[in-house]
Formats: structure tokens, C-alpha cells, sequence
């Protein structure tokens, strides 16, 4: 199960890869520990009717062929299940190398942002030059003296852009790479 408090891995295998994106896709919007334990039961229940070897994305293809994907995931209790399920669907039949696929690539994908893009490939690859702008990273931006943070993720490409700016400055000055600093904002300011 993934640990949204402990995220960043650089050494993930393909199924980890695939689990990762998966379980940013059901972060958006929610919290994270909840979405890591709702996509551990959507895993564990789809693995009941299919083979349990499948990686993820073949165990979301094949169930979203065979089954009501989006039962099943209000049935693990990831929210917004309908828009989630078409987001996992066309993810799982997208066919990227998430090893090398760039922000761009990510946000081809119905449902996947600049936020879900950038926090899947910070925190698998070494020193990618992103920030995620979630709740926390904006109150963080906030109490750092940014101008003009919003409270919520901007949809705005040159608002995101000129904010991640801000992010990235700001884990520079504290010595830290942008993953560590994200991991260190979202421990400081998340639920648990």
C-alpha cells in the first residue's frame, strides 16, 4: 500500500510505477492516507476477479472492460468515482512509459492536471524540476509571502506556472530537492 507520507521512491518497480500514478489520480481532491487505503481495497477486490499477478493498469483495463469500474470504486470509497473511473480507463489504455513520460504526456489523460502530472513524476524521478500545487503547497506558499495564492489548485496554466516558480524557489533556499520539500510541506500541514 502506498504511503503518502513517505512517497518519493526512485527505485519503483512497474507495478509500484503504475500504483503510484493510480494513486495520485485518487489524491486529487481527497486526502491522501484515504486514498491510498481506497485504492488498496479497489486493488484487493479486483484482484478477487482477476488474475492477482495483473499489474495495476492491466488489473484497471481488464476490470474496466469486464465491470462497472465506477461501482467499483465508489464501492472502495474513492469519491468523484465516475470521473475517476474514465481517468484509470483511459490511463490504462494510454500505454506510457512512466518511466519517461513527460508532464504533457500525463495531462493528456482525461482528469489528470498539472498537479496529479507533476507529483507523480517529483516524486518518482530524481530531480525533476516540478512543483505539486496542493492545498498544503499553497498554504505554504502563502505564509512564505507569495502574492495571489489561491486556496485551491489553479486551473490557470500561467497561474500555476508562476506559483510552481515560487515552490521551487522556496526548496531551493531551504536546501532541499522539490520532492523533499513537497514531502516535507504535505507532512507539516496534512491530516493524519
Amino acid at each position: 500500500m502506498i504511503d503518502p507520507s513517505n512517497i518519493t521512491n526512485y527505485n519503483l518497480t512497474n507495478s509500484e510505477l503504475e500504483e503510484t500514478i493510480l494513486f495520485w489520480v485518487c489524491a486529487a481532491g481527497k486526502n491522501g492516507t484515504t486514498s491510498a487505503r481506497c485504492l488498496d481495497n479497489l486493488l484487493g477486490d479486483l484482484k478477487v476477479f482477476f488474475p492477482p499477478k495483473f499489474p495495476p493498469l492491466k488489473l484497471i483495463r481488464t476490470a474496466a472492460v469486464h465491470l462497472d469500474l465506477a461501482d467499483w470504486l465508489k464501492t472502495s470509497g474513492i469519491g468523484c468515482y465516475t470521473y475517476k473511473a474514465r481517468t484509470m480507463s483511459e490511463l490504462a489504455h494510454a500505454n506510457l512509459d512512466l518511466r519517461t513520460c513527460t508532464t504533457e504526456d500525463l495531462e493528456k489523460i482525461y482528469g489528470i492536471g498539472m498537479k496529479t502530472s507533476r507529483c507523480f513524476i517529483i516524486h518518482s524521478r530524481i530531480d525533476a524540476p516540478y512543483a505539486g500545487l496542493d492545498t498544503h503547497m499553497l498554504k505554504n506558499l502563502k505564509v512564505h509571502g507569495v502574492q495571489d495564492v489561491p486556496k485551491v489548485t489553479p486551473s490557470s496554466k500561467r497561474q500555476y506556472k508562476r506559483l510552481e516558480l515560487e515552490a521551487l524557489r522556496l526548496s531551493k533556499e531551504a536546501g532541499m530537492t522539490p520532492a523533499n520539500y513537497d514531502l516535507s510541506v504535505w507532512n507539516k500541514y496534512a491530516v493524519k
